[in-house]
């Protein structure tokens, strides 16, 4: 049987860089580690003690077929992160219960599916200038697209707008200035435990690559509030990436919690891909006891 498997998609079917350094630090620990596309019908999950869901960076696109997926592969083995932390992060819903449970997160304004919305008006309401567009489904940059203030921009972002309204709940948020200065922070962890930090590039693409992106120290308040992030995620998550800006009154706030594909800057901070593989063999050592215990119950049944 093998020990790991690393999901990804045809777009990246050997893995993306980052992953790459991860399998090689479990392949010289002795770990058997194989590389699979979700959507593959021939894929056999069951060969596999462990499924690490990595480069599904087409999921959001074939949602239906990637959540009837996620069902179908826990029911045969041990995918991480939980089908239920999947879901849960699969819709950017979760800023609001965060919000609820009193974690600062950027600023937006929440337009369900066919809701029609006047950007310069609310533009107006809100005291913004420049705004940005989210799908609430949506992986990395995807279809996120920037409003600047003027008539052409705002044309074209409503149109934008429209055109993402047709099929999902769409996100509106100010395009804060800390953006250009101070960065967007994405802070790691695996199994809750913060790894390191980086600062990303504005609209940063799924593809992790070390250069475009550089190591930073956190404050401690920003480690609080991602910590506090996490803690409202139903579950813990074997890897979880918290990406914080900075409002206008330069307050952290969360943007994004990521649970299912995101990119973790291994090559960026070296430790960092040892810390992921020592809680991978963790993840392991439960499995194998869940394992032997649910062979025991059925030998008692029998």
């Amino acid at each position: 049987m093998i020990d790991c498997t690393l999901v990804t998609c045809k777009k990246v079917a050997a893995l993306d860089p980052d992953d790459r350094l991860l399998m090689r630090e479990l392949q010289q620990r002795g770990l058997t580690v194989s590389i699979e596309t979700w959507s593959d019908p021939g894929a056999r999950w069951s060969s596999s003690r462990l499924c690490i869901v990595r480069s599904t960076w087409d999921y959001h696109e074939r949602y239906g077929e990637f959540i009837a997926w996620v069902e179908h592969a826990a029911s045969l083995t041990v995918l991480k992160n939980d089908p239920h932390v999947l879901r849960w992060n699969a819709h950017k819903s979760y800023l609001k219960e965060l919000e609820r449970l009193g974690v600062p997160v950027v600023p937006t304004a929440w337009v369900s599916r066919g809701e029609p919305c006047d950007l310069a008006q609310l533009a107006e309401e809100r005291g913004w200038h420049d705004m940005v567009l989210k799908p609430a489904r949506g992986a990395a940059a995807h279809q996120v697209t920037l409003v600047r203030r003027g008539t052409a921009s705002f044309a074209a972002g409503q149109a934008k707008f429209w055109q993402l309204a047709q099929t999902q709940d769409v996100l509106v948020q100010p395009y804060l200035r800390s953006v250009v200065d101070w960065g967007e922070r994405a802070l790691i962890f695996f199994r809750g435990q913060y790894s390191h930090a980086v600062r990303k590039k504005p609209f940063d693409t799924v593809l992790v690559v070390g250069s475009r992106s550089s190591l930073v120290e956190p404050k401690r308040e920003e480690l609080d509030i991602a910590a506090r992030a996490l803690a409202a995620v139903p579950g813990r998550p074997l890897y979880a990436r918290v990406d914080l800006l900075r409002d206008d009154e330069d307050r952290p706030c969360v943007n994004e919690v990521e649970l299912i594909e995101p990119g973790l800057y291994l090559g960026v901070h070296e430790p960092a891909r040892r810390r992921f593989a020592d809680a991978v063999e963790h993840e392991l050592q439960f499995a194998t006891k869940s394992r032997r215990s649910n062979q025991c119950v059925i030998s008692g049944l029998q």
